[in-house]
């Protein structure tokens, strides 16, 4: 039982995974609620670094990762990167309060936004 697999939430094999990293836990929050309204499974992590370590100890597919650009110990550019390299086939969507930086979504946003940036960036998977 060494292995942290069985601690991870169990996820429907048709079911699309989306993690949320951002380290304001009411946004994190309210993605999640929202996005899980609309069928999706919910991986979130506090911060690049512990989204790393998520999707490390992850063992199925994760479709999408929604990330803050502006978070500590790694920022969603990071994440970006690692995660390209680690998972190629994942898609990422970043967002930010900071007007200076380019992202597809702005902090603060409504429950509307999201779920269309994220149905456009996953067209052919459903919830």
């Amino acid at each position: 039982m060494n292995n942290p697999e069985h601690l991870l939430p169990c996820v429907r094999s048709d079911q699309t995974v989306v993690m949320v990293a951002d380290d304001e836990p009411m946004i994190r929050n309210i993605a999640r609620i929202w996005l899980e309204a609309e069928g999706y499974f919910i991986l979130t992590a506090a911060d690049g670094q512990e989204a790393l370590l998520l999707s490390r100890a992850y063992p199925r597919t994760i479709h999408l990762v929604v990330s803050d650009v502006e978070m500590p110990n790694m920022d969603g550019l990071q994440l970006r990167e690692k995660l390209l390299e680690e998972r190629p086939g994942t898609k990422m969507l970043l967002m930010s309060g900071q007007a200076a930086v380019p992202v597809e979504l702005r902090k603060p946003f409504l429950a509307g936004t999201l779920i269309e940036l994220v149905r456009e960036m996953l067209p052919s998977r459903i919830g």
